[in-house]
């Protein structure tokens, strides 16, 4: 998505419920953080607002869902982390012996 096609969300829940009515939703990292993207497109502000109203939903779909985007979320913020282990860069990083 280009940036300018592209609505930025911060809150995880927020980003579960789009998931959970099928917006295509894009990790990316900032700095430590993760930021979901999604389509700024009439339906995603619909659904956003419909979100604000509290609206009646399957809650273990819902729960399911967000699981699955907390791993995903984990994951793409780990990565740096992961490729830092393997290298055996991190212990030494933590003990200041770089």
């Amino acid at each position: 998505m280009k940036n300018k096609e592209c609505l930025p969300l911060y809150d995880i829940h927020q980003a579960a419920f789009l998931e959970f009515h099928h917006i295509q939703l894009k990790l990316t990292k900032q700095g430590s953080r993760i930021v979901f993207e999604v389509p700024a497109n009439e339906k995603t502000y619909e659904l956003l607002r419909g979100y604000q109203g509290n609206p009646p939903i399957p809650l273990l779909d819902f729960v399911a869902v967000l699981r699955r985007l907390r791993a995903r979320m984990l994951e793409a913020r780990d990565e740096n982390g992961r490729r830092k282990r393997e290298t055996g860069m991190v212990n030494n990083e933590r003990l200041g012996q770089n």
